[in-house]
This record gives C-alpha cells, sequence and structure tokens, in this order.
C-alpha cells in the first residue's frame, strides 16, 4: 500500500479521536466527512484499500453503517488475500454484531477472526479475539 495514503488515514484517525476527547463534535464529523470522502476517492479503483474502509466503520457511531463499512474493508482485503486485515476486520465486525444482538452472526465473525489472526504475528490481536470468544461462551 502506498505509505503516504496510510499516513493520512492515520492522520485522519487521530484527529478524529483528539476531536472525540475534546467534545468537539463538529471537528469530529468534519474529519469523518473528509476520510469518508477519501474512502470514496479510492472506491472501485486498483489501488483502494482496506484501512480506508476499516479506518471509516471503527469512527462511525452507528453499528449497522459500521457492519456496511466492514463488509466494504474485508471484500478488499479478502481480493488483496491480505490475513491481517481479514483478522481486524472479522474482529471489529464481531463486536459489532455482538452490540447489535447479532450472537450467531458475531460468533461467525469471530471464529473467522480467530483464524485469520492465527496466520498473523499480532499476538496483542490474537489475545483480544480470545478474550472475546471466551467471554461470549
Amino acid at each position: 500500500m502506498n505509505a503516504q495514503l496510510f499516513k493520512q488515514v492515520e492522520l485522519m484517525a487521530e484527529d478524529m479521536m483528539s476531536a472525540a476527547e475534546r467534545n468537539d463534535e463538529a471537528s469530529f464529523y468534519q474529519h469523518q466527512g473528509d476520510l469518508k470522502s477519501l474512502c470514496d476517492s479510492y472506491a472501485g479503483k486498483k489501488n483502494n484499500h482496506p484501512v480506508l474502509w476499516e479506518t471509516l466503520a471503527d469512527f462511525t457511531e452507528d453499528n449497522l453503517e459500521a457492519i456496511v463499512l466492514y463488509g466494504q474493508a474485508y471484500k478488499i482485503a479478502d481480493k488483496l488475500k491480505d490475513t491481517e486485515y481479514k483478522a481486524s476486520i472479522q474482529f471489529s465486525l464481531a463486536q459489532r454484531l455482538f452490540e447489535q444482538g447479532e450472537v450467531d452472526q458475531a460468533k461467525e465473525a469471530l471464529l473467522k477472526a480467530e483464524k485469520f489472526a492465527s496466520f498473523t504475528e499480532d499476538v496483542d490481536m490474537q489475545n483480544e479475539i480470545a478474550a472475546l470468544i471466551k467471554s461470549s461462551s
């Protein structure tokens, strides 16, 4: 992935977190809108990347909207055969599905996350997934 794009997304995420910490809704939604515009500008293009859509989903308050965005991110990650993103996206999706009361779908996403995470070296993510599996049993 383009390092410049990753840095741009990272800075947008930091701006949204900072705005949220200050309870500055106007700034938060402005930065979120900027990220959405960036996502839209890459949609359907060869250099589209799951980090765009996963980050947008992470900062989307509405669970149903976030679930759709995670779906978009997952399709891109699957096309790229990127197991780390697939694990992360499925984990975040599972959390949102649990919040929506969609327990069966959440557990299915969580098992996918566990499988994909097992192929990565991200021990922290593996532990977070394992903890959620244990707490949801």
